[in-house]
């Protein structure tokens, strides 16, 4: 496997597909998220212009990039350590990526936190995007897919074998669109939320009273009795609550925040 765990698209068709996926007159600027080889740029780029700019942590493959395609704006960085609101040109964004595996959640979170973006495009490993757009009850339902949904609105575009890649990978891949939610009024009660829900799930095969319970460090009796007057029932599973509910349940218990 190259360094940083890279995995590079080889279906020319498939990266056209994800390239066009959105339109550029929609937005003010379209980012990449390692471009490695430049097989979603090759695409991307002509359709962008100088609207386009990409990130990649690789100084060796950003060179290659530089050469491929002399006109692209690409910052050699962790995309984790940027701070976009200053790196990246004014603008609504529309983020396209072929994540690795180890973070694509980490960049997801961060793309959906971001004020400017517009819509993202991102591969993940199937099971992944499967926890990311699962449904109340499904057992990929979790943390993740309420999280996610909060933000966001996610729908697939395509599942990708293995085989689309070099090296073949052990798994396959979805690819997902997201198009973003404004549900949070403030970043604190994004945060917030955030927060209550990873405590909620915190040990989802015990009851919502006792992971929440666990995950707050609270009074076991009292959170009871505070999901019981928010009009829950405290033994239920925490994968049995919705989106809504938990968007409900997180404001009786932020009271005032």
């Amino acid at each position: 496997m190259p360094k940083y765990s890279q995995v590079f698209l080889k279906d020319a068709g498939l990266c056209e597909d994800i390239a066009t996926a959105l339109g550029p007159e929609e937005f003010g600027l379209g980012v990449e998220i390692g471009p490695g080889r430049g097989a979603l740029t090759e695409f991307l780029y002509p359709l962008w212009g100088n609207k386009f700019s990409a990130v990649e942590i690789d100084p060796l493959m950003t060179a290659r990039i530089k050469e491929k395609f002399p006109g692209v704006r690409i910052i050699n960085s962790d995309f984790l350590t940027l701070d976009l609101e200053t790196v990246l040109p004014a603008g609504t964004a529309a983020f396209i990526g072929n994540l690795p595996y180890e973070c694509s959640t980490a960049i997801l979170m961060k793309v959906l936190a971001f004020s400017r973006v517009g819509a993202a495009v991102f591969m993940f490993q199937r099971e992944v995007a499967r926890k990311i757009t699962a449904l109340t009850g499904d057992s990929d339902y979790g943390y993740l897919s309420v999280a996610v949904q909060s933000q966001s609105e996610a729908a697939l575009l395509v599942d990708v074998p293995a085989a689309s890649f070099t090296p073949v990978p052990k798994v396959d891949s979805s690819v997902l669109v997201f198009k973003p939610r404004p549900t949070f009024l403030t970043v604190e009660r994004r945060q917030y939320f955030l927060n209550f829900v990873k405590n909620a799930f915190s040990h989802r095969r015990k009851t919502l009273a006792n992971s929440l319970s666990l995950g707050l460090g609270a009074d076991k009796e009292e959170v009871y009795n505070r999901i019981k007057a928010a009009g829950f029932n405290p033994g239920l599973r925490p994968q049995n609550l919705s989106l809504e509910d938990y968007l409900s349940l997180s404001a009786a218990f932020a009271g005032g925040k």
